[in-house]
């Protein structure tokens, strides 16, 4: 009897060695995990103040355009190694004007703005155009192409031909409104300036028509 008794109490601090043992390395365990996280917290804030507040294109730009108030927004990113490239949200970049494509939600790159555009300048042409005569679903930012279909003229021998007016111009506005309303729906494109004049002689004598050249 006093065997058994001597070899349960044996048994039963094995048991419990047992069980401490795997309590301890548990408890080293959930302390490594916490060690670990704080690693990582501190590691993320040390990266999160490393971010620099930069000017964002806040609506498309084309080459020409001034830089409004209107045209940026302010975004924090982390930049480790190109943060020169892009213009900080101190530098004066008002009244510059693009000297490329920016679009919206791009960051401003130091070399796409100066203070002197030596390009072509950008003129924002409002037109009225057929409902089918454009996209359905085009939505201002896109690039389209323009066509000036020639109208039929009973009174004339001289055949006309299909133009293309200009190529990849920016749609700056569409009016929702005359969308949903049927019939011309109001449009507002940045044309090239040497584009304008052409533009605006053929409306008497041709269908204006707007291709998407970007899908």
């Amino acid at each position: 009897m006093l065997r058994r008794t001597a070899s349960s109490n044996l048994n039963l601090e094995v048991i419990k060695d047992l069980a401490l043992k795997r309590a301890t390395a548990k408890t080293y365990f959930a302390i490594g995990l916490l060690v670990l996280s704080l690693f990582a917290a501190f590691a993320i804030t040390g990266q999160a103040n490393k971010s620099v507040s930069v000017w964002s294109a806040a609506t498309d730009l084309v080459a020409g355009d001034v830089i409004k108030s209107g045209s940026v927004t302010e975004v924090k990113v982390f930049l480790p190694n190109s943060s020169t490239k892009y213009l900080s949200v101190n530098s004066k970049i008002f009244n510059l004007v693009a000297t490329r494509r920016i679009l919206k939600g791009e960051l401003l790159p130091a070399s796409a703005l100066s203070n002197n555009f030596a390009g072509e300048s950008i003129r924002s042409v409002p037109l009225k155009i057929a409902r089918n005569d454009l996209p359905n679903d085009l939505n201002s930012g896109q690039s389209v192409d323009i066509y000036s279909l020639p109208n039929s003229d009973l009174n004339s021998t001289k055949l006309r031909k299909t133009e293309l007016i200009s190529i990849a111009v920016v749609v700056e506005s569409i009016d929702i409104k005359s969308k949903d309303m049927g019939g011309d729906i109001g449009i507002v494109l940045k044309i090239p300036e040497r584009d304008v004049i052409y533009l605006l002689s053929a409306l008497n004598q041709s269908r204006i028509v707007v291709v998407r050249n970007e899908i």
